[in-house]
């Protein structure tokens, strides 16, 4: 982990705001938040930057830190379970260190809630989803003193956050980056977070009449989806599709998303191999008809798509870069659970979902309005070359305009907390 230029207890009149984000779609929503409060002056930014978090968060210019930032002399035992636990991760999606120190601390702290055992068979059963380092989190609180905590709806660590915000009287905000579906048992308790960022009015709707006070919600929109519309990103879209040749074929775009094999509180297993299962298919399908085209991303927490990569195909490339420019220089977006299948909705393309995954009640998007159809695995062959017709965009909130509202909310929250 490269270590912020800024320091804590460094001289500066200005409260400290704790951003605390995973990769993906978190850090996607909540930098723009950061950067906006460290650009206008009204916080000195601490962004705990979990994961694959961390490379945006430095690229984008705002003090960055990690779980080995809080690492304290006594956590020897704490390190050697890091150790064993990052031997088997799959993919290093992070810097090892820094995975050392998120696997060992969070790993610690579950032992020493429910013990040696138990703890063991939870990791065995659930990996990652089992950790809830709340105790981990009010270190970074007693360290960075923050005058706030923003977050996401994410589990473990930042739901922990916001847990260990509410013990030690700190103000804080959850972002709901999509529906909040999973999470809604925590979201419409009225003492977790002070107030809720959320999608769209029937995102708010729902936790209000789940219990959730009123009060407490605020329709702000995603700010990861801001730049979606900004004729620059339409032009370099554009720009992708013409290099790439394909003016005359059915571009599709496949989001990959990961596959748990199981979910803490949702039955069944799931297949990991369920995203390159559809990856195959969709370029064997492509493969055979020349009238279609290919663009593949996979999350940054996959391994990456070398050897799509090196097939040379020329209608099947890998997607490099930002993904927005991509929504614009295609025709349908085929996801699983991803939430680029809302931005692709907003971008107003075709949208397919692929069901089958163990998280398919969290993402109802052709109930929502977002995907226009659902296919099996078996009709994604039969039916990727036939267009469908795009209905109204998901959100009610006017595009660009997320992470100012966010802001707002903040800085109400940070306000009467200090009163």
């Amino acid at each position: 982990m490269t270590r912020a230029a800024a320091t804590p207890g460094s001289a500066s009149s200005l409260p400290v705001w704790l951003f605390v984000a995973y990769g993906g779609g978190h850090v996607k929503a909540l930098l723009p938040v950061a950067q906006r409060a460290q650009a206008q002056g009204l916080a000195r930014v601490v962004f705990l930057a979990l994961t694959t978090a961390a490379a945006p968060a430095r690229e984008a210019g705002v003090p960055t830190y990690g779980f080995v930032d809080l690492l304290e002399p006594s956590d020897t035992q704490a390190l050697q379970h890091g150790e064993r636990l990052v031997q088997t991760l799959s993919v290093q999606a992070a810097q090892r260190e820094e995975s050392v120190a998120y696997l060992g601390l969070s790993y610690a702290e579950l032992e020493a809630d429910v013990g040696a055992s138990e703890a063991a068979a939870r990791y065995a059963q659930y990996g990652r989803q089992a950790f809830l380092p709340v105790r981990v989190l009010e270190r970074a609180i007693r360290r960075w003193q923050p005058a706030c905590v923003l977050t996401t709806n994410s589990p473990r660590a930042e739901r922990a956050a916001l847990l260990a915000a509410r013990r030690q009287g700190v103000p804080s905000v959850c972002l709901l980056d999509l529906f909040g579906l999973w999470e809604r048992d925590w979201l419409v308790r009225p003492d977790y977070a002070d107030a809720l960022c959320v999608f769209n009015s029937q995102v708010a709707a729902s936790l209000e009449a789940a219990g959730r006070p009123p009060g407490h919600i605020h329709v702000t929109g995603n700010p990861a989806f801001d730049n979606i519309h900004d004729p620059a990103v339409i032009a370099q879209g554009q720009a992708l599709r013409r290099e790439a040749g394909w003016s005359a074929q059915r571009v599709v775009f496949y989001a990959s998303s990961p596959e748990p094999d199981e979910v803490t509180g949702i039955s069944g297993r799931g297949d990991p191999a369920w995203p390159r299962r559809i990856e195959t298919q969709l370029i064997e399908t492509v493969q055979r008809d020349p009238a279609l085209a290919l663009w593949v991303r996979r999350h940054p927490s996959e391994a990456p798509a070398d050897e799509i990569e090196a097939a040379g195909h020329p209608r099947i490339r890998v997607a490099q870069g930002p993904l927005h420019p991509y929504l614009h220089a295609c025709d349908e977006v085929v996801v699983t659970v991803s939430t680029v299948g809302v931005e692709a909705n907003l971008a107003g393309r075709e949208v397919t979902q692929v069901r089958g995954s163990i998280l398919d009640g969290l993402s109802p998007y052709l109930a929502m309005g977002i995907a226009q159809r659902e296919l099996t695995l078996d009709q994604t062959a039969r039916q990727l070359a036939q267009p469908v017709a795009v209905t109204a965009r998901a959100a009610d909130a006017a595009p660009g305009q997320a992470a100012a509202r966010v802001l707002a909310v903040a800085q109400g929250v940070a306000h009467a907390g200090a009163a």
